[in-house]
């Protein structure tokens, strides 16, 4: 049996121009991820004009073209979500380094959507800006906790631990207006790059600290190595298995019947009896299948992984089946759908009628009693109707305003009652499985709006 490891995604998010890149690309280049060639072509393009503090954020977009004057990597700006990993000894770390500027407040949206935690990163010179108050209503309201916050530009103000007080003192009075918990957030100071400092020099608060004597917390890096999943995702919780309709297989040499999952929460193991949802609840009897074996996969099961005894939370695995329920074909039968997977005395939830908790951040559209939208909840989605808005609060989340209105303008909350309008929906509450109450709404192949589950009604 292979060791397995779990894996922790962390989010980084802040104002444009904070650090977020250059703070994750130096964490890269220290450690040892980064060629050699890499860092002497980033310095050649910093030589040629382009600024010398992207250089390290040259190493996060590493994947797209530096040379294209006007691409991403060469304005030095991040406008689709971008992945670096990292390999701990007991767990991996998926960083998805988001966007800043309000251009592209969706891709930003959609790369915090898919992370157990974040890190808000914040020049300790500039201080809080628009997006860094827009990531803490985002965190608050999908309740992805915070982790860790890194102050960087440390070398703006001469290192100074009072600058550094102040804007810890700033930060934790933003998070209590806002609502997140930051009592589990580690705010550590750092300088990925400073004027004159040589482009292979340690930065500080990276890997070590050298200015910042006085700072006996962490490092970036020793706070990925010590990101404790336990903290993130409770270990007790029945289990989830998110299996996405494209990625299902009738006959996998060896196998035979088989799916690439995600591993929610729980565990799946083999001789487990899975019920799978909407199936059961469109067919209106329980859809199952045993597992006959879990295996290690990089992303597809079309050819067999190596087996594992079980699949532990955040896990991609490949699982496969025997003895189904259903006469279809595995794949026909979860074709056009995601679909959840749960163990008889602990099922997933179903909806057809529920109350949400949402706001519209694309500034052109208000939400109408009436309309109908697709809600896109983990790997399913499926057309809603609003039938009636109970409640409203502010910007601030503040207290919940009972509500006749019909409309729900840019930026505010509301307490909305939809129904499923095709088909039901397998979801959990946001009180019950966090992770599972979330939500994405599209209008018209756009992103306008995101919230959770509260309550399911029906």
């Amino acid at each position: 049996m292979a060791n397995t490891k779990q894996d922790v995604s962390l989010a980084i998010c802040g104002h444009a121009w904070h650090g977020k890149s250059t703070l994750l690309g130096k964490v890269v280049a220290e450690s040892g991820m980064a060629t050699a060639r890499e860092i002497e072509e980033a310095k050649r393009l910093a030589s040629e004009g382009r600024d010398h503090s992207l250089v390290f954020a040259q190493l996060v977009f590493r994947s797209k073209d530096v040379h294209i004057q006007d691409s991403e990597a060469a304005r030095g700006i991040t406008i689709l979500p971008s992945i670096v990993r990292f390999d701990f000894p007991d767990h991996r770390v998926t960083v998805i380094d988001t966007p800043g500027q309000e251009t592209y407040a969706n891709n930003r949206f959609f790369g915090m959507f898919q992370a157990d935690c974040a890190m808000l990163v914040v020049d300790v010179e500039d201080g809080l800006r628009p997006i860094t108050y827009q990531v803490l209503r985002i965190l608050k309201g999908f309740e992805i906790p915070l982790h860790g916050v890194a102050l960087t530009k440390m070398d703006r103000v001469r290192y100074e631990e009072e600058a550094f007080e102040a804007r810890v003192d700033e930060l934790r009075r933003a998070c209590d207006e806002y609502g997140v918990d930051a009592s589990r957030a580690v705010f550590i100071p750092t300088s990925a790059y400073a004027p004159g400092r040589d482009l292979h020099e340690a930065g500080e608060g990276i890997s070590s600290y050298k200015q910042l004597t006085w700072f006996k917390g962490p490092t970036v890096r020793d706070f990925l190595r010590d990101l404790d999943f336990r903290r993130i995702v409770p270990q007790d919780l029945p289990l989830r298995l998110l299996i996405h309709g494209s990625e299902v297989y009738d006959n996998v040499p060896g196998i035979g019947k088989a799916a690439t999952a995600l591993v929610e929460t729980g565990v799946v193991k083999p001789e487990q009896t899975l019920v799978f949802e909407p199936l059961s609840a469109e067919r209106n009897h329980q859809v199952t299948a045993r597992v006959r074996s879990v295996q290690l996969t990089k992303g597809h099961i079309a050819t067999p992984g190596v087996p594992i005894e079980e699949g532990v939370p955040r896990q991609l695995v490949g699982v496969s089946f025997r003895a189904l329920s259903e006469k279809d074909s595995l794949r026909e039968l979860f074709k056009g759908r995601g679909v959840i997977a749960g163990t008889a005395d602990a099922p997933p939830r179903v909806a057809r009628r529920m109350m949400i908790e949402l706001t519209v951040f694309d500034p052109e559209t208000m939400l109408k009693v009436g309309d109908e939208w697709t809600m896109h909840p983990h790997v399913d989605r499926v057309a809603i109707h609003i039938d009636r808005i109970e409640a409203k609060r502010d910007l601030q989340q503040g207290p919940w305003e009972p509500t006749q209105d019909e409309l729900l303008a840019p930026g505010e909350w509301g307490r909305v009652e939809v129904t499923c309008v095709t088909r039901p929906v397998a979801i959990e509450e946001a009180g019950t499985l966090p992770a599972l109450s979330k939500f994405v709404v599209r209008k018209e192949h756009k992103a306008i709006a995101y919230g959770r589950v509260v309550t399911i009604l029906e």
